[in-house]
């Protein structure tokens, strides 16, 4: 009988509005199909969508919120001890979460190991060979009661993306995009300028030192995009090969460090691990143990 129930968050395309799946898909899937007995895995869906992007239009901001209801009630409503993973977008919902936890908004008790595999809120040095941080800064704050294990790519910009990158202010202008919702996305760019709250605005001045260095940042953010960008690229009917692409995509098909296993590998690994060492083991009732002998 399963003692700990994996929710999934998938990233941006692979849910959508009205997601009622319970069977865990995309990327994701790479990591519970490993799972041994123990474990039974459920999906949590939600919009998972960046303005026009995705199916839904939803601004990633509205998805993530979205996203954060959903996986708080599938929290809630799960009895014994929960583990939480997810991919990409679905990391800003767990780390809104986590945050909430952090400041005692939400009560995640029950949660007892969180992981993450290209969080675009990834803090510095916590992957192996990452010396930049998430694209869309370093997020909320996390609780000290739950363990984090973060999986990266150095060469994936997402989660790794380098410090005064201009993606980063890409990332900044696009959180409220949405064709559905530009009103709001009109008054949040105004606020964004206004008060120059940019990741790179104390980074940034008018000055030809400032020049010379943002040709240094422009070469950056063309290899980092170049990174994101799939690895054979298609224009005017011309294939042109990409050799830095994937990165965003390779943690359940590509080796990701001298071990021979991917991404999703490592965490599947991980959180067993986790269940070993930190989930208490049910308890077994006189009834359970008539049935099993039976």
């Amino acid at each position: 009988m399963p003692s700990v129930t994996v929710l999934a968050v998938g990233g941006t395309g692979e849910s959508y509005p009205q997601d009622r799946r319970t069977r865990v898909s995309g990327l994701l899937r790479a990591v519970t199909d490993g799972l041994d007995d123990r474990f039974e895995s459920r999906w949590v869906g939600y919009p998972a969508s960046y303005g026009p992007v995705a199916a839904g239009g939803l601004s990633y901001r509205h998805s993530t919120l979205v996203g954060v209801r959903k996986l708080t009630d599938a929290v809630s409503d799960t009895a014994g001890p929960v583990m939480l993973i997810g991919y990409s977008q679905g990391c800003t919902v767990i780390r809104e979460i986590l945050g909430d936890a952090a400041v005692g908004r939400t009560d995640l008790r029950n949660v007892t190991a969180v992981g993450l595999i290209s969080d675009p809120e990834q803090p510095g040095d916590v992957a192996p060979g990452c010396d930049g941080h998430g694209v869309a800064g370093t997020g909320p704050p996390l609780p000290d009661s739950i363990p984090v294990h973060w999986i990266a790519d150095p060469r994936d910009m997402i989660c790794n993306a380098s410090d005064d990158s201009f993606v980063r202010d890409l990332a900044d202008l696009t959180e409220w995009m949405s064709l559905r919702g530009h009103q709001v996305w009109r008054r949040e760019l105004w606020r964004l300028l206004r008060r120059n709250s940019f990741q790179n605005a104390a980074k940034t001045c008018l000055s030809p030192r400032q020049w010379r260095r943002d040709t240094r940042r422009i070469r950056t953010a063309a290899h980092e995009v170049l990174g994101y960008l799939p690895p054979r690229l298609t224009w005017r009917g011309v294939g042109v090969r990409n050799p830095r692409g994937g990165r965003h995509i390779a943690y359940a098909s590509e080796p990701i460090d001298a071990s021979g296993l991917t991404g999703c590998d490592i965490l599947t690994q991980w959180l067993q691990v986790q269940a070993t060492f930190s989930v208490p083991a049910p308890v077994r009732t006189a009834e359970s143990a008539l049935t099993s002998a039976a």
